[in-house]
């Protein structure tokens, strides 16, 4: 990203259209395996989540993104006992699906661990205790290949990627929709993460 004096972080979003917000501080910049993990914290947003220069959630307004992302599908299914959620390090999406009762069992597959020590320290308001749940099971894997493997199948399956860039790149292939497909429960739903339509058509 983009750091402007005095301290403007800028982020081009599609063709023709950026965003910009004013940083009251770095809580926190260094690469993780994978790649570069910023905090930062803001006085219109609250901290902010930046993952190679990609803004990926923000404390002022992620329950918009958590609560419809998590409750539609769960609702929609009526009776989603085994949910599986493919990214989503920052805990938001587990918390919305764990205050179902009748989800029995939540996976978990986030491909790099560094996000989710980072966002228990940094936001722990978004996961809420989520990842001391005992009905959630945390792997470190790429979405992809666990989905190809795993014997497991799901009720509902929520794909919280980032873009189809660096490490996400994987989700957004023929392949990983196969296995998607493969690993859903008769009557089961599936619902990811897809940009903006009018903005990302290629997307």
């Amino acid at each position: 990203f983009v750091m402007s004096s005095p301290r403007w972080f800028k982020e081009t979003l599609y063709p023709h259209y950026s965003q910009s917000f004013s940083i009251g501080s770095v809580l926190w910049s260094a690469p993780s395996e994978l790649q570069h993990l910023d905090v930062l914290d803001t006085p219109a947003l609250g901290r902010v989540l930046v993952l190679d220069g990609v803004v990926q959630t923000t404390e002022k307004d992620e329950f918009f993104y958590h609560e419809a992302f998590a409750h539609v599908p769960i609702l929609a299914h009526g009776s989603a006992k085994k949910v599986a959620v493919i990214g989503g390090g920052d805990g938001g999406l587990i918390r919305e699906v764990l205050r179902h009762s009748s989800v029995a069992e939540v996976h978990m597959v986030e491909i790099d661990s560094s996000v989710v020590d980072l966002c228990k320290e940094y936001f722990p308001n978004h996961s809420a205790g989520a990842f001391d749940d005992p009905r959630l099971t945390l792997h470190f894997s790429d979405g992809a290949t666990f989905l190809e493997s795993t014997d497991h199948t799901f009720d509902v399956i929520l794909v919280d990627s980032t873009d189809p860039i660096g490490p996400g790149e994987s989700l957004f292939t023929t392949a990983f929709y196969a296995a998607v497909k493969r690993c859903l429960a008769p009557g089961g739903i599936v619902v990811t993460q897809n940009g903006v339509p009018f903005m990302q058509m290629d997307e």
